[in-house]
Parts: C-alpha cells; sequence; structure tokens
C-alpha cells in the first residue's frame, strides 16, 4: 500500500503535471495561420496602392478638366455660404448696414479676397449681475482634497497601509520588469546588433516606444516574442507563452488591416491594375461628375438667390423706412404751417381790433 509522502501530507493533494505538447501545437498553428493571413492581406493592401496611383493617373488624365471645373464650382459654393453667413448676421445685427456689405462681399469675391474680410467687433451688451457673484466659489479639487481628508480619518489607519504598500510593491515590480524589457529589446534593435531590414526595425522600434510610453508591459512582451520567432524561427521550442505572445502580435496588426481592406475592395480602384479600365468604371466617373456639377450649380444659385433676397429685403425695409420718415417730415411741416397760419390770423385780428 502506497503511503504519502511528507510533502503530500502538508500540501493534502497531489502536484498535478499537464502535458503542454498539445497546446503548444495549437499554438503554433494559430501563429503560422495569422501570420500566413497578415502576409496575404498586407500584399493586397500594396496592390491596392498600386490600383490607386494607376487609378489617379487615369482620372485625371481623362477627366482632369471637368475635376478642375468640380474643384472651381466647390470653391465658389464656399465663397457663397461665407457671404450668405456674413450678410445674414448683419441682417439680424443692423439691417441697414446690409447693401453696402453686400457690394463690399462681392468687390473682394470679384478680387480673389472674400476671405480677407473681418466682420466689425460688436460690444456685446453687459449682463445683469448675478445675485451670486460676491460669493465665493469652491472648485471641484478643493471638495474632492475635502471629502479625501475626511473620510480618511475614519477608515482604518492598518488596512489603508498595507493596502498601499502592497500597491506599491505591485507598480515597483512592474515598473521594473517594464524597464529591463524595454531595455533588452532597445538593444536588439539597435542598428548595430540588428540584422533586420530597415523599415521593419523602425516599426519595431516605434512600437516598442509607444508601448514604453503607455505602460504597456504586455505590448514589450510581444515585440520581444517576434524578435525571439526571427532569430529562432516558427517552432515549438519559442514555448507556448511565446506563441500566445506571438499570437496576440498578429492579431492586433491584422484586425486593422482587416478594416482597412475591407473599405478598399468598397472603392472604385480596387483591382484597376488588374483589371484595367472597364465600361462601368468610365460610365460610372463621367457619370458621378456630370451630375456633381449640376448639383453644385443649382447650389450656388440658390445661394446667390438667397443673398440677393436678404438685399431686396433691406433694401425695401430701408425704402419703407425712408417713405415713412418723408411722410412724419411732411405731416410735421404741414402742422407748422396750419400753426404759422393760424397764428397770423390771430395777429390779423388782433390787428384789426386794435384799429377799430
Amino acid at each position: 500500500m502506497h503511503s504519502p509522502s511528507s510533502s503530500e501530507q502538508e500540501t493534502g493533494a497531489e502536484l498535478l503535471v499537464v502535458d503542454q505538447a498539445p497546446y503548444v501545437r495549437q499554438a503554433l498553428s494559430a501563429c503560422k495561420r495569422l501570420r500566413k493571413e497578415l502576409t496575404k492581406k498586407q500584399a493586397l493592401l500594396s496592390s491596392f496602392e498600386d490600383d490607386r496611383r494607376a487609378f489617379q493617373l487615369w482620372l485625371h488624365g481623362t477627366h482632369g478638366a471637368t475635376i478642375t471645373q468640380v474643384r472651381e464650382l466647390h470653391e465658389e459654393v464656399n465663397a457663397y455660404q461665407f457671404i450668405l453667413h456674413h450678410l445674414s448676421r448683419c441682417a439680424y445685427e443692423s439691417m441697414e448696414a446690409v447693401p453696402a456689405l453686400y457690394q463690399q462681399l462681392f468687390r473682394l469675391k470679384k478680387a480673389g479676397m472674400l476671405h480677407s474680410y473681418v466682420p466689425p467687433h460688436v460690444t456685446a451688451k453687459a449682463n445683469d449681475a448675478d445675485d451670486t457673484a460676491g460669493e465665493p466659489r469652491i472648485d471641484e479639487d478643493t471638495k474632492q482634497d475635502f471629502y479625501d481628508r475626511f473620510y480618511s480619518e475614519r477608515r482604518s489607519k492598518d488596512g489603508v497601509a498595507e493596502k498601499h504598500q502592497a500597491e506599491s510593491s505591485r507598480k515597483a515590480q512592474h515598473d521594473a520588469r517594464l524597464k529591463s524589457c524595454y531595455r533588452q529589446l532597445a538593444k536588439r534593435l539597435h542598428p548595430d546588433h540588428s540584422k533586420l531590414e530597415e523599415v521593419v526595425r523602425e516599426q519595431r522600434w516605434h512600437e516598442m516606444q509607444t508601448a514604453y510610453h503607455n505602460d504597456d508591459l504586455d505590448g514589450l512582451l510581444r515585440i520581444e516574442a517576434i524578435c525571439d520567432m526571427d532569430k529562432r524561427g516558427l517552432s515549438e521550442k519559442l514555448g507556448l507563452a511565446r506563441l500566445r505572445d506571438l499570437a496576440a502580435y498578429h492579431k492586433a496588426h491584422l484586425l486593422p488591416i482587416r478594416d482597412a481592406l475591407r473599405a478598399a475592395k468598397q472603392d472604385i480602384a480596387y483591382g484597376f491594375v488588374t483589371k484595367g479600365l472597364t465600361e462601368g468604371i468610365e460610365y460610372a466617373i463621367a457619370g458621378n461628375l456630370k451630375f456633381e456639377m449640376i448639383d453644385l450649380k443649382s447650389t450656388i444659385s440658390d445661394l446667390e438667390r438667397a443673398a440677393k433676397s436678404i438685399r431686396k429685403e433691406a433694401l425695401a425695409q430701408l425704402r419703407s423706412a425712408e417713405i415713412e420718415a418723408d411722410r412724419a417730415r411732411r405731416a410735421q411741416e404741414r402742422v407748422q404751417r396750419l400753426k404759422a397760419s393760424s397764428q397770423s390770423d390771430e395777429s390779423l385780428k388782433s390787428r384789426q381790433m386794435t384799429f377799430f
């Protein structure tokens, strides 16, 4: 009969030994799959850049004049929006100044200096004094500091001290490991020690600096794992932890590439080099440019009509004000003439009475 050893009697259970070989093989398979997918999708994105450059060359060579007209129409729309904004603001503040401002803005637009216009400074009216203006205000930092000091006195000093000491110890261990990993990676990625290509080495160096400044120890460990893979090759000898770090590294790089490739496949230039110019692309580009020009011209007409309507309304209000002022002036003159006539009649009657 088996008698338990002293160590088994102390712990109360036997140590469980787990064979990591299946997990290592699974992690290695995942790394190879992710790395293969990453390489394939990077190649597709690189070919998409070539597609886009070829598409842009064809586009500007074939429809360059139309694209220039569209760009000029966009600038015209921006100019009319600028004019309409300032005219509307001026009409809200002082309707009498709208006609002069209309002439000034269109004169600047014709000279190509529209955006040099600076609106006059409008003096804001002083608000009424608040009843609580004289009361002292307590900022949020002061309140938080007061609450922290007030409630900290009610806590257990021993428990707080132990907790603070444990957190400080964990923080010190984390910082020490972070700095050690950073120094080792900086030495391995130095140009004098690294045999990687300059582009790859600079990318790893940038990733290392970003992870260190963000206090990301896991990120540094992933970069260390990819460096070990470059040195020893992708095999089971790297171990389970290194292979999992490699899988996480590849997955982190693969997610944005998947999104970028998904968006690239929706672009009209995707596959332009391999497929060449098709009738669908030519029809779509020509139609889009045509309808965009029509839409921009319609927008310009609407904006110009709106600016003229503001000016017309201002002139109408000014004419109405002038008519009212002229009518009031004539009424006042009529009253003055009647008053003068009545005074002259009274003086004439008084002289006649004096004569008799």
